[in-house]
C-alpha cells in the first residue's frame, strides 16, 4: 500500500491519525486500541514518515476498511506526517494517536458526547493521561481540571501534554492553520495555544490514555535535549507579544515553567534569561529563591552533560 485507501461510501465521524517512524514492533498494539473503541464511526489514516522497518507491512495486515496507510518519500518529522493525515481526513472530529501510546475503550464515545453537549464554541477537548514505562508499568497519572476559555492558561503551560489524548473539531484545525512544520519539538504545544485562541476546551475528566514514557525510544524528539531548547526558544518568541500581555503573576508562572525545562535541560544562558524575565515580572521573595535554585541546577546538568560528553570521546 503506497497511499491512502478509502471506502468511497464511507463518510466517518471521527478521523483518527497515527503518525508514525520506525514502529513496526508497537503499531499494531495501538491501532488495536482504536478499532476497539466503543465509538465505531471511524477512519485510521496511518502515516508512515517514510520508516526503515517493517511498519508498513504490519498496517497492511489489517483488512479492516477503516484502515488506511500514507507513506511519505522522506522523513519529514511528526508535523509534515499529521498535517499530511489533516489534509486525508473526513471525519468532522479529528484525533490524534502516537504510535506507541494505547486508548482506553471509552475514550472516543467520551470525548464526542462532550464536544457535542457543549457545542460549537467548544472546540477540542482532552483526557486525564496514565504514564507508563517500558515495561507497561505506571508511573505517572496526569489529571489537570482545566477547561473552558483557557487560552492564558495554555501559555503558561502546556496542560493538555499530548497528541494522544486531544480530539479537536476539524473546522477549527483548518481554522487555525493545521501545525507549523518549522516545529521539530513543541509542535504539539504550539498548536495547542492557537486553538485556544479561537475555542473553548473540553476536559474529559477520565483516565483514557496509556502514554508511554520510554528510556530507550531514540525516536521520539522530547528525549533529545537539543530539539526540546529549540523548540521551546521558537514558542517564547513565536508568542512573545502574547506572554507579553499577560498579567504580572502569569507572567511569572510562565516564566517559572521554562525557566525550570531549561535548567532540568542543562541551558544555562536561557534558565538565567527567564530568571531574569521573573524578576522584571516582580519576582517575590520564595520565587527569588527558586531562580537561584534552578539556576544551580543548570550548571549541574550542564556539568553533567559535559562530564558525559567527554567519557563518550
Amino acid at each position: 500500500m503506497s497511499g491512502a485507501q478509502h471506502v468511497d461510501d464511507f463518510t466517518p465521524l471521527v478521523s483518527v491519525v497515527i503518525p508514525t517512524y520506525n514502529r513496526g514492533y508497537c503499531i499494531a498494539a495501538s491501532i488495536d486500541s482504536v478499532l476497539a473503541q466503543t465509538l465505531g464511526d471511524f477512519e485510521i489514516i496511518v502515516v508512515d514518515d517514510a520508516s526503515g522497518d517493517d511498519t508498513q507491512q504490519r498496517v497492511a495486515a489489517y483488512t479492516d476498511p477503516r484502515v488506511s496507510y500514507v507513506a511519505l518519500p522522506t522523513n519529514q518529522g511528526g508535523a509534515v506526517a499529521r498535517n499530511t493525515g489533516i489534509r486525508q481526513a473526513r471525519g468532522e472530529f479529528i484525533a490524534f494517536l502516537d504510535s506507541d501510546d494505547l486508548w482506553l475503550p471509552d475514550k472516543l464515545a467520551r470525548q464526542i458526547d462532550g464536544l457535542r453537549r457543549l457545542g460549537p464554541h467548544c472546540g477540542l477537548s482532552y483526557t486525564w493521561l496514565t504514564c507508563v514505562d517500558d515495561d507497561g508499568a505506571e508511573t505517572l497519572r496526569i489529571h489537570p481540571e482545566i477547561d473552558g476559555d483557557c487560552f492564558e492558561e495554555m501559555l503558561v503551560s502546556n496542560f493538555i501534554g499530548s497528541f494522544s489524548n486531544l480530539v479537536v473539531r476539524r473546522e477549527l484545525l483548518v481554522e487555525a492553520g493545521g501545525l507549523d512544520e518549522a516545529f521539530r519539538s513543541c509542535q504539539d504545544w504550539d498548536l495547542f495555544i492557537r486553538l485556544c485562541r479561537h475555542r473553548s476546551v473540553h476536559c474529559e475528566r477520565g483516565y483514557l490514555v496509556r502514554y508511554l514514557q520510554s528510556v530507550t525510544d531514540t525516536v521520539r524528539i522530547s528525549t533529545n535535549p537539543g530539539s526540546v531548547i529549540q523548540g521551546h526558544r521558537r514558542i517564547l518568541a513565536k508568542f512573545a507579544a502574547d506572554y507579553a500581555g499577560l498579567a504580572a503573576p502569569l507572567q511569572r508562572r510562565a516564566f517559572g515553567f521554562f525557566m525550570a525545562l531549561f535548567a532540568g535541560s542543562g541551558s544555562v544562558a536561557d534558565t538565567l534569561a527567564m530568571g531574569r524575565a521573573r524578576v522584571r515580572s516582580g519576582a517575590t521573595g520564595d520565587e527569588l529563591v527558586e531562580c537561584a535554585r534552578l539556576i544551580a541546577r543548570s550548571l549541574k546538568r550542564r556539568l553533567a552533560q559535559r562530564l558525559a560528553a567527554r567519557r563518550r570521546v
